[in-house]
């Protein structure tokens, strides 16, 4: 049973929404401040939340960064922004904190309903890392894979991508979903070059956001880059795609 949260201040919104979106396989739950969302989401689980980022007690976006700090059960879902028609957010920013798509208000419910069910279809099949497949990359000579495996080492970098905790030299990092996709990507074909469209691609299906180009991937490339301080193990070959250099790659270059 899909369960979906919808935290909106506009209560005959709200309403429309619920009755619009529940059916035998679906169950919609509503509250209208970040005081009873919070109550929620220590009470159930959801597979989907949709939430207004003006909210009588403070900002949606509070309550994002507080799910990207895995405070809930619910902390890797599809998460569907609502926002005001002159307050647009970048897709940059929509990809940094992890939320699959926006609609703007006013909207249609019909526009809504179809991008909540993108999204279910999105993560059916989806929701673990461990099922990450190799897909077209340019390389010669097998690579071992690391699918399976819960914990990967590497030098200083401890990456457990079952739980989502990632470390360099001892020191935790926090990555949002999409730097955890990336991440995984690379580390699973390391000594490989992934091309640049077939990554992008493989990212919108993994992290079940659709605001990806080669342009905003190059940004998370960056940043992972920075979190991580792994600018001699991430390496760009320009115009075709990015890497996790293997061991012998990476003496070389130093």
């Amino acid at each position: 049973m899909n369960k979906i949260l919808i935290i909106e201040a506009d209560f005959k919104l709200a309403e429309r929404m619920c009755r619009a979106l529940t059916d035998n396989d679906t169950h919609t739950f509503s509250c209208g401040t970040l005081e009873a969302a919070t109550a929620l989401l220590e009470s159930e689980q959801y597979q989907q939340i949709i939430i207004d980022t003006e909210l009588p007690d403070g900002n949606g976006y509070d309550l994002i960064y507080e799910l990207g700090l895995g405070l809930y059960e619910s902390n890797d879902v599809p998460i569907i922004l609502i926002v005001s028609n002159d307050r647009k957010p970048d897709a940059t920013e929509l990809c940094e904190q992890g939320i699959a798509d926006y609609i703007t208000k006013p909207f249609s419910i019909s526009v809504l309903k179809a991008k909540v069910w993108t999204q279910f279809k999105r993560g059916k099949g989806n929701s673990s890392f461990r099922a990450i497949s190799r897909f077209e990359a340019i390389g010669a000579g097998s690579r071992k894979s690391i699918i399976g495996e819960h914990v990967v080492e590497i030098d200083d970098y401890v990456f457990d991508f079952d739980t989502g905790e990632y470390s360099v030299a001892g020191k935790k990092v926090r990555l949002n979903r999409l730097e955890q996709c990336l991440l995984r990507n690379l580390v699973e074909n390391k000594g490989i070059v992934l091309k640049k469209k077939a990554l992008v691609d493989k990212l919108r299906l993994e992290s079940r956001m659709i605001y990806i180009d080669e342009t905003i991937l190059a940004e998370v490339v960056h940043m992972l880059c920075n979190k991580l301080d792994a600018q001699n193990y991430i390496k760009t070959v320009y115009g075709i795609g990015y890497l996790w250099v293997i061991e012998e790659d990476k003496n070389k270059s130093s």
